[in-house]
């Protein structure tokens, strides 16, 4: 017999909530999705500046290969569907160093071949490097469910996956790639090692994202990211699911230590039997449960971003002449400062690969992302507060610096290279309320183990955190299991049977 729909809160229309929503709609539950901004997607969006579209987060997305769990979870929150065509650069990316082009090709045959044109004294670590991206390869994703729900047949089939790779797996996790960079004698491969990913990023991560892009696993959805979000809009709303836009959470409701509800900004008050909390864990803890919870692992981690990095960005856009410069291009140039740092490269990437979205007249769009940390985030963020002025400044003078220097490598883009858009830490910060501005969660670091939280907090009933922080390094793959694992926890307290459907069609009985 069918019981009446319990009704879960979310908060956040990211990828997280979206794919809560989506799943608590599957399994019987009502899901109100409550979102600050007037669009959907979090940090996986996209913008319009001058009629020219900004795609502000798809680089790769892991999971667009058939077969793969990661790209059946896609599709069943609509973000990927029959009619999505997947695109595949040729590269992962192309490094140059003093005149020497690395890249990273997508055939890992070609690319092994050429490195070791380039550099025949280093052979055998071309080889084993390799070797690695192969093994990291046969890595699946384990995101079917939370692994402290896993039965323990399960966990240990989990093992054995990985044990078949352990040497490489375990070599990986515990180095930088500063470090491992530096077993190689030839400088142009020592310089795209340590500007494949953030430095402070360990080889592991380093290794995975190459080894999902060779694999055809990392493709681009064509469009990029609103388009991809607007479609789990449509699944979640197609199932029944309420999505209210311009409604900014301000604080939780709670009763006898369970959660109950949400006020808004406007003091409008909405009640449910669940909430989740699909947004930074940090802004969760000390925001919306007004800092009444604690959780001693989590600060450590937000408050020592020194030991325990996350990524963010200043991203500039563009729109130039059409050309064949591949994406993305990395390249040496003047050094210059940005948030108080040095930064003696640029990475430049085209998006005439997607053709259909982004070639207009002739012209494609450019953009280039700038890795910003902690420290760089209370610059701008200072900057944004005491001087707004002087903000809007910096991101021009920042913009025209960019140019000198994409024209400096690049003569063909003089005169004809038009500044679109410049965002910065504090940009992502007060959109999304994203600590530091981070883009993704905690990086590995060869100082630090594997981090996993399991999303309840201590002394709060009915109350779940859903977000790509919860697992290191965060990412749009495990925002996506996050959504679902909320789903999932929260069936299991109320002995409903979780089900993952795939069929399109609505189910409604669950309930042991």
């Amino acid at each position: 017999m069918a019981m009446e729909r319990k009704t879960i809160l979310i908060i956040g229309a990211g990828i997280s909530g979206l794919t809560a929503g989506i799943y608590a709609e599957q399994n019987g539950f009502h899901a109100v999705i409550l979102e600050k901004n007037p669009s959907v997607g979090g940090l996986c969006t996209g913008w319009y500046r001058e009629g020219r579209y900004i795609d502000g987060c798809i680089h790769w997305l892991t999971g667009t290969k058939d077969g793969k769990d990661v790209n059946t979870m896609w599709k069943n929150v609509g973000a990927i569907d029959k009619d999505t065509k997947i695109l595949q650069l040729d590269s992962w990316g192309t490094f140059e160093y003093q005149n020497t082009k690395v890249t990273f090709y997508r055939d890992l045959n070609k690319a092994e071949k050429e490195w070791t044109t380039i550099s025949p004294v280093d052979k055998r670590e071309i080889k084993h490097f390799f070797k690695m991206v192969r093994d990291i390869m046969s890595i699946n994703l384990p995101l079917d469910m939370p692994v402290s729900m896993m039965n323990p047949l399960k966990v240990l089939k989990l093992g054995l996956d990985v044990l078949n790779v352990w040497p490489s797996y375990l070599k990986t996790m515990k180095m930088s790639c500063d470090k491992y960079a530096k077993r190689f004698k030839h400088p142009a491969l020592r310089w795209a090692m340590t500007h494949a990913q953030p430095g402070a990023g360990n080889l592991y991560c380093m290794l995975f994202s190459y080894a999902t892009v060779a694999s055809g696993d990392g493709g681009i959805p064509e469009g990029g990211s609103k388009p991809m979000v607007e479609r789990m809009k449509n699944r979640f709303l197609s199932l029944g699911g309420t999505l209210k836009l311009n409604k900014e959470v301000s604080y939780v409701l709670t009763s006898d230590n369970k959660a109950i509800g949400v006020v808004l900004k406007d003091g409008t008050k909405y009640y449910g039997d669940y909430v989740i909390s699909a947004l930074d864990p940090n802004f969760t803890m000390n925001k919306l449960l007004l800092n009444q919870f604690k959780n001693h692992k989590l600060d450590k981690r937000f408050f020592n971003h020194k030991r325990h990095p996350a990524p963010t960005c200043c991203l500039l856009a563009f729109e130039g002449n059409d050309t064949d410069i591949p994406a993305p291009y990395s390249f040496e140039c003047e050094p210059l400062y940005v948030g108080g740092t040095k930064i003696n490269h640029l990475t430049i990437r085209n998006y005439n690969y997607d053709r259909e979205t982004f070639v207009k007249n002739g012209k494609t769009i450019y953009s280039v992302l700038i890795d910003q940390y902690g420290e760089e985030y209370n610059y701008w963020n200072n900057l944004y507060k005491n001087n707004p002025k002087q903000y809007r400044q910096k991101k021009v003078d920042l913009a025209n610096a960019v140019i000198a220097r994409i024209i400096a490598k690049f003569p063909q883009f003089k005169g004809n290279l038009r500044i679109l858009d410049v965002s910065t830490p504090k940009t992502l910060n007060r959109y999304t309320n994203a600590s530091r501005g981070a883009y993704m969660g905690f990086l590995y670091t060869h100082k630090d183990s594997m981090y996993t939280h399991n999303g309840f907090v201590k002394g709060l009933k009915n109350f779940v955190m859903a977000s790509q922080w919860l697992q290191c390094p965060g990412g749009l793959p495990l925002a996506l299991a996050e959504g679902k694992f909320a789903i999932q926890r929260i069936c299991k307290k109320e002995n409903y049977s979780f089900a993952f459907n795939t069929s399109g069609l609505k189910i409604t009985k669950y309930h042991h």
